[in-house]
């Protein structure tokens, strides 16, 4: 199958969808292509927490591999940062080149680029499934011009086009399809959860790694270590884990927090400011933006895994790790801890973070087992080349539903369940 994949950027040696699902559709025996802008994704305050310049965002119009994929990068003729909005030159070109068998447009159904592709394809009728991985607190706050722009921009211009144009829609969990259906008026039976994964042959248990890690940073062997990694923004609730650090150690002295990644500087005043007050120096360590590569050693050295706010792909790469997780109670974070592997709080409270994070520092034979428990649910479900066989059965059901005859033609028994 000639698989087509269109995003607004793309940034090799990274996580994110866009680099494990295409390789693990490739190893199942599919020609991929990935189109892309002439630049890396503009995350907030990337200079930051991304240690990235504004020259440095900027790739250029090429057609070369990137992690082993085949990437075309087209040159962008307008970017808004803000929202990840870029109108590309020489985009149905490129999809022609390709003669794509079907065409599968990344993140998210409120994008121009998507909206480049379902305007052009009315009269070109190519097979197409878009993902969006919109959750709730991804547009907040829910102002005036987004209720504008999603009741009635969407509902009323772009929802008919889509329901026309596109086979198949895909959530990277039950929030983003609730939201879909609430905001955007795409009906749940429309819809096929098809979540984020890790790689468990990249991330995996290196205890002599963990240990070195450790010695490196002066925390003992017998220390409990809390870990948190990624983009360090106000929307990942940094500074309610830190105040339930402070109530954790008030009531021992084991937990250990090794916290990755960039913040603006003004964040990072306000998180020193938090660690000051509660003495918590000798407690955490702070370590700047990490390569993909590098965080299973330092995943290895943990013993619980925290992301108290927004979503983060790094937590399903921690859990490959065998790192039980403590997430917030929602719908977005759900199906990261559907095998036992670990623990919810209610998202904003210290206090019972702090409590989640108590009970299973007292409890070591309760960690190991919810670690052994992360690690197998990546390796069953959560693991891209088992999202990629799901995709590809998504591909094969949209294609039939098109274009029967073209479908037989090019049926795929490689990487489908029959």
């Amino acid at each position: 199958m000639r698989i087509l994949h269109i995003t607004r950027y793309f940034q090799p040696g990274m996580g994110y969808q866009e680099n494990g699902l295409l390789a693990a559709q490739m190893r199942l025996g599919h020609q991929v292509r990935l189109i892309t802008s002439d630049r890396y994704h503009p995350h907030p305050d990337y200079k930051e927490t991304m240690k990235m310049s504004d020259a440095g965002r900027i790739v250029g119009a090429t057609h070369q591999e990137e992690d082993g994929l085949d990437v075309v990068r087209l040159n962008v003729l307008w970017e808004w940062k803000a929202h990840w909005w870029v109108l590309w030159g020489g985009l149905w070109r490129a999809v022609r080149e390709f003669q794509p068998d079907i065409i599968h447009t990344h993140c998210a159904v409120i994008a121009s680029s998507t909206f480049q592709i379902l305007w052009g394809n009315l009269w070109r009728r190519y097979p197409i499934v878009v993902d969006d991985h919109n959750n709730y607190f991804n547009i907040e706050p829910y102002v005036a011009s987004k209720k504008f722009l999603y009741k009635v921009l969407f509902r009323r211009i772009m929802r008919p086009v889509l329901m026309t144009s596109v086979g198949r829609v895909l959530a990277i969990s039950h929030e983003v399809r609730d939201y879909l259906d609430h905001e955007l008026g795409i009906p749940p039976d429309f819809v096929t959860i098809n979540t984020l994964g890790a790689k468990p042959e990249l991330f995996h248990r290196q205890p002599e790694e963990g240990s070195r890690i450790r010695r490196e940073l002066g925390i003992p062997e017998d220390a409990v270590v809390i870990v948190n990694a990624g983009k360090i923004t106000r929307s990942k609730d940094n500074d309610v884990l830190l105040e339930a650090m402070g109530r954790l150690i008030a009531r021992t002295k084991r937990p250990y927090l090794i916290m990755i990644g960039g913040a603006p500087a003004g964040l990072r005043k306000e998180l020193d400011a938090i660690i000051q007050k509660h003495g918590l120096g000798p407690h955490v360590r702070w370590i700047d933006f990490l390569p993909n590569k590098d965080l299973p050693a330092v995943y290895s050295a943990a013993d619980i895994g925290v992301w108290p706010g927004d979503a983060s792909i790094t937590y399903l790469e921690c859990a490959s790790c065998g790192v039980p997780l403590v997430l917030p109670d929602r719908e977005y974070s759900r199906y990261a801890l559907t095998n036992d592997n670990g623990v919810v709080f209610e998202r904003g409270n210290a206090e019972a973070l702090a409590e989640a994070l108590y009970a299973l520092v007292l409890d070591d034979a309760r960690r190991i087992q919810m670690g052994e428990r992360s690690r197998t649910l990546i390796e069953r479900d959560l693991n891209w080349d088992a999202l990629a066989r799901q995709t590809i059965e998504v591909y094969q059901r949209v294609i039939e539903a098109r274009t029967p005859k073209q479908a037989a033609s090019h049926a795929v028994t490689k990487g489908i369940s029959q």
